[in-house]
């Protein structure tokens, strides 16, 4: 009987260490140690698309064989609940009528057909976003609807979900609860599953107008010194414009306004970073932004190297608003060119007006620069981020379908490649809808 043991373990010892040994050369040889082209696979979009393993087999061979080597696996969309069974957050089984099997093990399916198709695959989550307007569901609305920004609007200070505008409700980035939450949800998916690291996608403040809670209000103060007499006026009060457009006018503690908010969001990379290396040192620890940075300070973030001195080009930047800078915490970044023109000539001759461009995103300004392009944002994001990480520029897909163009977006894909590091492609959803496979591939090479 002792014989018989010792035998079967010496025989499993050994059989260890040849499987070991077979997936380590395995890895060396046939596994990319890094991606040039990347696919982002939004959760609520694909949720019946890759409900079934043989539909994830297929996609996963698909993206593949156009030339992609990186997936971005989205698995906390904005409602805040997750496509895994968490000990933390809501689980999500239904989505606008479509039901998943209770059973189905949707990470891991990934996972294994990534690897079975030579992909490094990432989990991303949409960090401070916990509830989706439209919808009324979703973290904010159920488990803590205490956690919601409040918003300074021309007509007061109101909870985010009783604020019609957007579709993301946000939560207060500053409070400790919230920073925890995340923290915990990054520690339990790379725990849980062997995904290749983890990408944050609204690591952010929902809008200039986030966060005027009592809270954000007495942290503000202690950071700042003294009481803010004039609350909320002293950061800004509403004005219209000279169309009647509600916009803002600074005020006297603006500045230190915008640096206490980045402060907050940089304070929290550099804890997230912390915690995903702990949990697997050798994890990919990543963000997805908007490539707009002359004016992302109006969502409480600056993604560029502590290199990089934006006081010196930007009279909304205090010079000690420089030490926000997050860059260096990332092993890569993901920077969203989302413009239609892709050269900045292109821009000058098709945008006169911002009515010809209906994708606006957050802090985006209305006056266009030449940054309102595919090659005028890819090069500003090499610019403030110094050769310190790794670049890779995004386009988004619905913008050429838009103007029934594909060419233009396998332009802008080469122009991506010309100008970054790599290509992030945004999103499954769209390739798929529109058939554009052999756009893709071209954009890839």
């Amino acid at each position: 009987m002792v014989n018989e043991i010792t035998m079967t373990w010496k025989s499993l010892g050994f059989r260890s260490i040849f499987w070991g040994l077979f997936i380590f050369s395995w890895g060396m040889c046939s596994f990319p140690q890094k991606a040039e082209n990347w696919l982002w696979i939004d959760a609520s979009a694909n949720f019946e698309r890759l409900s079934s393993e043989d539909s994830i087999r297929y996609y996963m061979k698909k993206i593949r064989q156009a030339g992609i080597e990186g997936i971005i696996v989205d698995l906390k969309p904005i409602s805040g609940e997750v496509l895994y069974p968490s000990k933390i957050a809501p689980q999500v089984f239904e989505w606008r009528g479509f039901t998943r099997e209770k059973t189905f093990d949707y990470p891991n399916l990934m996972i294994h057909y990534a690897r079975e198709n030579n992909l490094i695959v990432l989990a991303s989550m949409n960090c401070f976003s916990e509830g989706w307007k439209q919808e009324k569901r979703g973290s904010i609305y159920t488990n803590h609807p205490e956690w919601q920004t409040m918003l300074y609007v021309p007509q007061g200070i109101i909870p985010t979900t009783d604020y019609s505008e957007g579709y993301a409700a946000f939560v207060n980035p500053a409070l400790s609860d919230i920073q925890e939450y995340q923290f915990h949800l990054m520690e339990e998916i790379l725990t849980l599953y062997d995904f290749d690291g983890i990408v944050l996608d609204r690591a952010r403040y929902d809008n200039i107008r986030s966060d005027f809670s009592d809270e954000s209000r007495k942290m503000f103060e202690m950071w700042l010194g003294n009481p803010v007499q004039n609350w909320p006026n002293d950061i800004f009060t509403w004005i219209l414009d000279e169309k009647d457009k509600p916009t803002y006018k600074p005020g006297k503690y603006f500045k230190e306004w915008l640096l206490w908010r980045a402060q907050i969001i940089h304070d929290f990379f550099a804890e997230a970073q912390k915690r995903v290396k702990t949990v697997r040192p050798e994890a990919f620890f990543s963000v997805y932004v908007g490539a707009w940075y002359p004016s992302y300070y109006e969502v409480g973030v600056n993604w560029a190297s502590k290199a990089y001195d934006p006081s010196k080009e930007y009279e909304w930047a205090l010079p000690n608003y420089k030490k926000t800078g997050y860059a260096e915490f990332l092993d890569f970044l993901f920077t969203g060119c989302y413009f239609y023109p892709v050269t900045i000539a292109e821009m000058e001759s098709l945008y006169v007006s911002w009515k010809q461009n209906p994708n606006k995103e957050p802090a985006m300004e209305e006056q266009f620069k030449p940054y309102h392009s595919v090659e005028g944002a890819a090069k500003l994001s090499k610019k403030v981020t110094m050769g310190k990480i790794p670049v890779y520029g995004s386009v988004y897909v619905q913008q050429y379908k838009d103007e029934n163009n594909p060419y233009q977006f396998v332009k802008a894909m080469h122009m991506i490649h010309r100008e970054t590091d790599g290509l992030m492609v945004f999103d499954l959803v769209h390739i798929c809808e529109f058939d554009w496979w052999n756009e893709l591939a071209h954009g890839t090479k």
